[in-house]
């Protein structure tokens, strides 16, 4: 199933990113990468740390959940919440994509 749903999500971004490139030369596409490599490589970790020091524990807690939604796979492995269902990570689930002008060069999280 995940090699299917991967090689639709490659063929879908070939698609669009040769629309892209129909319109103009000077348009540069690039991607695709999961979300939770695209938030890791804008800082994301570290600015969880940041906030994880000048919070209180019920902070803490939405921040974990938070953060685990954002970047991880799959049902969270911490959660201990008998009556309420496990938040499920989005990492894996969204891609990102840039469409910058080449005078611009490879955005950050795509170098």
């Amino acid at each position: 199933m995940w090699l299917r749903l991967e090689s639709m999500r490659v063929e879908k971004w070939r698609t669009i990113s040769s629309h892209f490139n129909v319109f103009s030369d000077d348009i540069s596409v690039h991607g695709q990468i999961i979300q939770s490599q695209f938030l890791g490589s804008l800082g994301i970790n570290f600015r969880v740390e940041v906030l994880l020091k000048n919070c209180t524990d019920e902070q803490a807690d939405c921040l974990g959940t938070g953060y685990w939604r954002l970047v991880g796979e799959g049902e969270a492995p911490f959660w201990e919440e008998p009556n309420e269902e496990a938040p499920t990570g989005m990492g894996t689930r969204y891609l990102a994509m840039a469409i910058v002008n080449k005078k611009q060069g490879v955005p950050v999280p795509f170098q």
